[in-house]
């Protein structure tokens, strides 16, 4: 390998590597709201759907596992169920 590839391939693993690190995980989203909002899951209800009604600029799938780990929801939410979401 010349000193031209070997130097590509080791800022290209830097670069993965901090961009790796940088993410923004559940617990993030849990440390940066107020979790003291109760809702009444109804009908149809998907916790998709109730993540981005919180936040549409954020990726849902870290407000579906932030409120999957503040509620302890394993699988799936039910109708009637009552959970923890962020204040809007």
């Amino acid at each position: 390998m010349n000193k031209l590839t070997t130097a590509s391939v080791l800022m290209a693993v830097m670069f993965l590597t901090a961009a790796i690190l940088a993410q923004t995980g559940p617990d993030d989203i849990i440390d940066s709201y107020s979790w003291n909002e109760v809702y009444v899951v109804k009908r149809g209800d998907t916790l998709w759907e109730i993540a981005e009604e919180i936040n549409s600029d954020l990726d849902p799938r870290l407000i579906v596992a932030a409120i999957k780990k503040v509620n302890e929801i394993d699988t799936m939410i039910r109708v009637n169920q009552k959970i923890v979401i962020p204040e809007k």
